[in-house]
């Protein structure tokens, strides 16, 4: 009896020891599984990569797979919009090899190899592409597919997942985010601190100073020293979580000197040693690039001596040695016009913005045998002008007088009264609200007083395509020569000196040559609230306020101008270019510690009267993320939206 004990015990203790041996299999197996998912999800995130290189490398032309993707190369976007359906190659990959069959178990048909047994992660991943079946001569859109293999001691495991990609290609400029383009007296006048890339096209005449740096001012790479209120609402962190180290700061120089007159004056810190000292931060502190034609000057910018990373001997003029030259031969000619033509949403526009009345100076398609139209802004936009009733799409009483009271409220940013007591939210036309998207014709409300900037489309603060809602406001004829057509409102003076704007939107203001179009007065910001429904660019962009929540532009012909007074935060695009090129963005008087963050693009920065030197950030990082409308101010701006995510295997 003893003896059979022993016997069934040793038996259950075998079967115990290969169900544990089995259990641990099936882990290692799940594992593997996992594994082999997370180095497919990677290999589709090669093919975007790849997908949005297609669309701003240029360099040489014609664009052939000889002509390789290198920084050199992608400093000048495609001069044509590429199409890698017709030119049979993708980011400079032929795509003549077919699909292995492994990635193929459903029997899909077109799909090309892109990259084939790529090493990650202990395993390997192959991508191939198609053009999306469902619109298969579209060359915005492209399927990926991509399997991913893991080795483990149990076996080999794979798994295929597919992704559909659409590229939005809003601008093809490669403007910087902050871009000048001045007259002979400089382009930047006064001290300023740029963080971010800064772009100098124009400065005429012999001995044209572009910039005079002083001290505390300059150039950095990171956001160090943004405020709170402007850093926590845009992306600063990237999409892997890591806190965002470089902005990828570009100095470029097409004419004039740039001086640096003080001994904390820099272009670039140093990553160590002393000088411009970067303090040792986890952040990169020299610039990515310096491309200048220009001169160098000043009493401590001899930046010629060599300009270099780590422990420059310089020590005022810090880049990365691999990353200077001459101005690339390649970039626009002069700074970017409001009539400039644009690609908004896959579809060409001859003009931006061209004024009623006139005709748009360009006749070349942005998109040749594409689908192709006169002009964006004003075709697309609610008017408050008051010329004539049919141009003013405030409904009040639904004539012109309704636009002279919105307009006139509009110059001292006050609340517009039309006899019954002051009106904070105007009623839009029917006509008008179809004309932006409406389904609803009855449903579309504007606010630009006490504090609040926010349209309504469907009960949405943004159009039912995403994009910002236009609204055009044309001068009052009647306006004094400093008289500014918009001006900021706060909250309360007291409590909260800021404008909130909600939702998207771009204000253009039609005004004549030095007057200004804008006037801020108060702080800028843009609503805190996130992953909002229209929010449509995923999960990481759409976890923060600005810009993919919330988004503001000011756009004008006239100058924009920050008007005297206290401390202030200031977030949105800002944009002011006349065919004078007298357009400033400038201060007009003693102004508190002022930062401003998002992309400015004017033929002047005038700080002289600013007291402290402003500092201006690049924001987002990533200008991919900024709204496809959003004109053509400074940037290339190429997003990659990825849709319809898929495991086939």
């Amino acid at each position: 009896m003893g003896l059979m004990l022993v016997f069934i015990m040793t038996l259950l203790g075998v079967a115990l020891f290969d169900i544990a041996r089995l259990d641990a299999r099936l882990k290692i197996d799940s594992q593997t599984g996992v594994q082999a998912l997370e180095i497919a999800e990677a290999g589709l995130e090669r093919g975007l990569h790849l997908f949005f290189l297609e669309f701003v490398c240029g360099g040489p032309n014609p664009i052939v797979t000889l002509n390789p993707i290198t920084p050199a190369n992608c400093a000048t976007p495609p001069t044509a919009p590429p199409n890698y359906i017709t030119d049979n190659n993708l980011a400079r990959i032929a795509l003549t090899t077919n699909c292995p069959p492994p990635l193929l178990p459903d029997g899909a048909a077109g799909f090309k190899q892109l990259r084939l047994n790529q090493a990650f992660a202990s395993g390997t991943y192959t991508v191939c592409v198609r053009p999306n079946p469902d619109t298969p001569t579209n060359q915005l859109r492209a399927q990926f597919r991509s399997r991913g293999v893991l080795t483990s001691i149990t076996g080999t495991g794979a798994r295929i997942v597919q992704i559909d990609a659409t590229a939005v290609v809003t601008a093809n400029k490669p403007h910087a985010p902050f871009a000048i383009g001045g007259p002979a007296g400089g382009a930047i006048r006064g001290n300023a601190l740029i963080a971010g890339s800064l772009q100098f096209v124009r400065c005429p005449g012999a001995g044209c100073v572009a910039v005079s740096f002083g001290g505390s001012s300059g150039m950095q790479n990171n956001y160090t020293g943004l405020h709170a209120s402007l850093h926590d609402r845009i992306p600063w962190r990237f999409q892997d979580g890591t806190t965002v180290n470089t902005l990828g700061a570009v100095l470029k120089v097409k004419e004039g000197q740039v001086q640096l007159n003080s001994g904390s004056a820099c272009i670039g810190k140093q990553e160590s040693g002393s000088g411009c000292s970067g303090g040792g931060t986890p952040f990169q502190d020299t610039m990515s690039g310096v491309y200048t034609s220009g001169t160098w000057g000043g009493s401590n910018g001899n930046c010629s001596g060599g300009l270099n990373g780590n422990t420059t001997t310089n020590r005022r003029c810090n880049v990365w040695t691999s990353a200077q030259g001459p101005y690339p031969t390649g970039d626009p000619p002069a700074i970017p016009l409001l009539s400039d033509s644009t690609i908004i949403d896959g579809k060409g526009y001859r003009c931006f913005f061209n004024p009623p009345g006139s005709t748009c100076p360009n006749t070349a398609d942005p998109i040749p045998g594409g689908t192709n139209f006169d002009e964006y802004f004003y075709a697309n936009a609610w008017r408050i002008d008051n010329t004539s009733d049919g141009r003013c799409d405030v409904s009040v009483a639904g004539v012109a007088h309704d636009c002279t009271i919105v307009l006139t409220a509009l110059q001292t940013g006050s609340v517009p009264d039309f006899g019954a007591g002051p009106v904070t939210t105007l009623p839009i036309k029917s006509g008008a609200c179809v004309r932006q998207g409406a389904a609803d014709p009855n449903s579309c409300t504007l606010q630009i007083a006490a504090g609040q900037m926010v349209g309504i489309i469907d009960g949405s603060p943004i159009r039912p395509d995403l994009e910002p809602i236009n609204v055009y406001v044309k001068r009052l004829a009647s306006a004094g020569a400093t008289t500014p057509t918009v001006k900021t409102s706060p909250v309360d003076a007291t409590t909260d000196n800021n404008m909130y704007y909600q939702g998207k939107m771009m204000i253009l203001a039609d005004n004549p040559a030095v007057t200004p179009g804008f006037e801020i007065d108060t702080g800028l910001l843009s609503a805190t609230t996130i992953n909002q429904s229209w929010c449509g660019l995923g999960p990481y962009l759409c976890g923060y306020a600005y810009p993919a929540n919330h988004f503001v532009a000011m756009l004008t012909t006239g100058d924009i101008l920050l008007g005297a007074g206290g401390s202030r935060d200031i977030l949105g695009q800002f944009f002011a270019a006349n065919t004078g090129l007298t357009a400033r963005f400038y201060v007009n008087g003693g102004i508190g510690q002022l930062q401003v963050a998002g992309s400015v693009s004017a033929q002047q920065f005038d700080f002289t009267g600013a007291g402290s030197a402003p500092s201006l950030y690049q924001a987002p990082w990533n200008l991919g993320a900024l709204p496809g409308a959003a004109g053509p101010a400074a940037g290339a701006f190429v997003s990659i939206v990825s849709s319809n995510w898929a495991q086939i295997q």
